[in-house]
């Protein structure tokens, strides 16, 4: 629900597009083209001959050091060199190019804030290589990521800019939980990866939400949204939230006032179900009565003084969004001038 920016980790996994997953590529482009002109013949005799490419010969110590370090990653008993022998084996020029082309197009969408593009399957080699290497495996890789930016950076490091960049512990996909510590944060895909894994490592696909957000049951899980549909990258959602309350039956009730993208994005999150739960209700008033118990105490308390009070705190105070909508239906507050 809040506008949100990622601008210090895109700077991160930006370089780690330009010093890996790009050469990668280009790498099994080479040696599939070099199979179907003759050069090298099938079955492939080495495991190493990514080390002929001429992204590897012509590439400087350090960055000859971090491919051999990548390629004999061993996950589950299988090295990224593995990976890419099968690839090499498995597919021909044209099917490299396409992936390629498919991956700079839907990366390309996501910068330009763009949710709306159609599912492609992707064969299971390149979903290993995007989101069990390069996500699950690379990203918590201290020895990467000193050896590309000199410094440490993992899912802590990726938490922390997102949370210093936003100036916000709440969570921005619901606004109904903090996230203050990390422990209950998630690095959550927007377009899950599980379906769209060439956009697994897109800073504007990635962002720190609670825990619940990420879960089938009680957020979006791996779901596909609904199209269209538009991120917190995009705007302030939570602008197009309305809420209303009913003291009789103790229910704040969530309404779109936008588009259909927005409430596309409100059913994805499950928001219309998960603010009609009476614990939101019950943690609203509460956090109205405070309000007014607080600013009781000021000489002459306004409308206007609790309206600023809000605003000043939103990104600090989770369900702010709930508490401003519904706070002129208090009487306490319409007592005020």
């Amino acid at each position: 629900m809040w506008h949100i920016k990622n601008d210090i980790n895109k700077h991160y996994l930006q370089t780690f597009e330009r010093e890996i997953i790009l050469p990668y590529l280009q790498m099994i482009s080479d040696v599939v083209t070099e199979i179907e002109t003759g050069r090298i013949n099938k079955p492939l005799q080495r495991i190493d001959i990514w080390k002929d490419t001429e992204i590897f010969t012509t590439a400087t110590d350090d960055k000859k050091n971090l491919f051999v370090y990548i390629m004999e990653k061993t996950v589950s008993g299988k090295k990224l060199q593995d990976l890419f022998i099968s690839m090499a084996e498995r597919f021909d020029s044209i099917a490299v190019e396409n992936i390629i082309k498919l991956y700079k197009e839907q990366n390309r969408h996501v910068y330009s804030g763009n949710y709306n593009f159609p599912l492609v399957q992707i064969d299971e080699l390149f979903k290993d290589l995007f989101v069990v290497y390069f996500y699950n495996t690379f990203f918590a890789d201290e020895y990467i990521w000193s050896t590309m930016v000199g410094e440490r950076y993992n899912r802590k490091a990726f938490h922390r800019n997102f949370k210093s960049e936003n100036k916000m512990v709440v969570c921005p996909y619901c606004d109904i939980d903090t996230a203050v510590t990390v422990s209950n944060n998630n690095i959550e895909h927007f377009l899950p990866k599980s379906k769209f894994p060439l956009i697994a490592m897109n800073p504007f696909n990635l962002l720190s939400s609670c825990i619940a957000c990420n879960k089938a049951d009680e957020g979006k899980g791996d779901r596909i949204p609904d199209y269209p549909i538009l991120s917190p990258y995009n705007e302030m959602i939570g602008d197009f939230a309305s809420f209303d309350v009913d003291f009789l039956s103790k229910k704040i009730t969530l309404s779109n006032v936008g588009k259909t993208r927005h409430d596309n994005y409100f059913k994805f999150l499950k928001l219309y179900s998960r603010y009609s739960d009476p614990i939101v209700y019950e943690c609203v008033d509460h956090a109205a009565q405070s309000l007014f118990e607080t600013l009781s105490n000021y000489k002459a308390p306004s409308k206007s003084v609790i309206d600023l009070y809000i605003r000043r705190n939103q990104k600090m105070n989770n369900l702010s969004f709930a508490l401003k909508s519904v706070i002129s239906n208090y009487p306490e507050y319409n007592a005020l001038k």
